[in-house]
């Protein structure tokens, strides 16, 4: 085989371990993600995020712009308050 054939032969290698090891971190990303969420979210938690990032989606439609941090803020508090109650 010439020197060539080496040449390709290592660039694949090297492709394929990057391309593992790319996706071996991927999975512990995943893995500690979802182990985190289950230790430190509540279904309660749950709740209010997702009502806040759906109030926050419509607001940001409703408004044509990005919303400022207090705006932000203030959506978060409102939603756990009220699911408090």
């Amino acid at each position: 085989m010439g020197i060539y054939t080496y040449f390709g032969l290592g660039i694949v290698l090297g492709l394929a371990i990057g391309v593992y090891f790319y996706a071996d971190r991927e999975e512990k990303i995943q893995k500690e993600i979802a182990l985190q969420q289950k230790i430190f979210s509540t279904q309660k938690l749950d709740k209010a995020l997702d009502k806040a990032v759906d109030i926050m989606k419509s607001r940001i439609t409703a408004l044509n712009r990005e919303l400022t941090e207090e705006e932000k803020d203030r959506i978060i508090y409102d939603c756990y308050v009220t699911d408090d109650k």
